[in-house]
């Protein structure tokens, strides 16, 4: 999750550098989904199965982050069941996660 500390107009002028930073997580493989909960709301990334510390280093480099624009929360979680279109990321999502 990340948490909007400011308003939606100031994050919408940050919006290209944080959309190249998505795009960027996305080849890499790190990032499956985005997109924000209801307009002008918090945002929602599902990031692949990795460790926490580099999830968390990866978090640091967003540019809303980098602005202290967002204040993110990492929820960690266990997918015991997914749609067939999604089991090829079945060991991705449970596998190598810490703590939860």
């Amino acid at each position: 999750m990340l948490h909007h500390t400011v308003p939606a107009e100031d994050i919408n002028l940050i919006l290209p550098d944080h959309f190249e930073w998505i795009n960027r997580h996305y080849r890499a493989g790190d990032f499956l989904i985005e997109g924000r909960c209801a307009p002008g709301a918090d945002s929602v990334i599902i990031a692949a199965g990795m460790k926490r510390g580099r999830l968390d280093a990866i978090l640091a480099t967003d540019p809303f982050v980098l602005r202290h624009m967002v204040k993110p929360e990492v929820i960690e979680f266990r997918a015991l069941h997914t749609v067939p279109e999604l089991v090829h990321y079945a060991d991705r999502l449970d596998s190598g996660v810490s703590g939860g």
